[in-house]
């Protein structure tokens, strides 16, 4: 099977740890991923505010960049959302565009669900070292993937440590994109509340399935000085595999 990792935008420039740590998991499961270097941004941002036409040509360029390969994974939960819900609608029906666009939607996965629907990992065979206590917070845009809920039980049963229940998951973590920068009183007391829900469980460590919501929230965390790290679940993996370090709270070096 040839795959190829989505890196996205914000997981270049703001979580290049996270790639790193997709790409190890990846291999210790058998699996050699490719980086296709034309992939560009997915059209995300432009959907967001309101420019499809925009979004269509970015959509375009990724199921070409995409087209060889067997199947897509991405680890962040938002990106994974797009290809997989928005990007056939930005097309007519019966078009070769919207061929395209489906057939990318129905090999794009976010890296938990590739490893565990895809590849039909069993996370207790990856056999952990337990790491320090965590919790989890997965992005709203899982619920579309049908996956809200899902990261936290397969980190658990990989053995990653004491995975301890977030108060009111489900509630968004105010990044939302566009809605931060246009709504930042809003975004921030959601983050606010968010690390509140945190703060509670007494966990040293926040695993966010996506970018956004973890460059969001360890924002707020470094501002407030509260030593949170915030990472992947990717980085989760791959530090409980011993693939990685551990790393330093809010960014810093172990």
């Amino acid at each position: 099977m040839r795959v190829a990792l989505f890196t996205t935008c914000l997981a270049e420039a703001l979580a290049p740890r996270a790639l790193k740590a997709a790409v190890l998991v990846l291999e210790h499961c058998g699996v050699a991923p490719e980086v296709p270097l034309a992939q560009t941004c997915c059209g995300q941002p432009m959907l967001s505010n309101g420019l499809p036409a925009d979004a269509a040509t970015l959509a375009r360029r990724m199921c070409a960049v995409f087209a060889p390969y067997d199947a897509v994974v991405t680890p962040s939960g938002s990106c994974a959302s797009v290809v997989r819900e928005k990007y056939a609608v930005l097309f007519d029906a019966g078009s070769a565009d919207r061929a395209a666009a489906e057939a990318l939607a129905a090999k794009t996965y976010e890296l938990i669900e590739f490893l565990e629907t895809r590849l039909g990992v069993d996370p207790t065979s990856l056999k952990g070292r337990p790491c320090a206590p965590l919790t989890c917070h997965d992005a709203c845009h899982l619920r579309g993937l049908h996956r809200h809920g899902c990261t936290a039980p397969f980190l658990s049963r990989a053995g990653c440590g004491e995975v301890r229940e977030l108060p009111d998951m489900a509630q968004c973590c105010g990044f939302g994109g566009m809605f931060s920068t246009q709504f930042p009183e809003v975004s921030t007391a959601l983050g606010d509340e968010k690390l509140a829900h945190v703060s509670s469980t007494g966990a040293g460590t926040l695993v966010a399935s996506d970018t956004g919501c973890a460059a969001h929230l360890a924002g707020l965390a470094h501002r407030k000085g509260v030593a949170l790290r915030v990472i992947s679940p990717a980085e989760a993996l791959a530090e409980s595999l011993g693939l990685l370090e551990t790393g330093a709270p809010n960014g810093g070096k172990p």
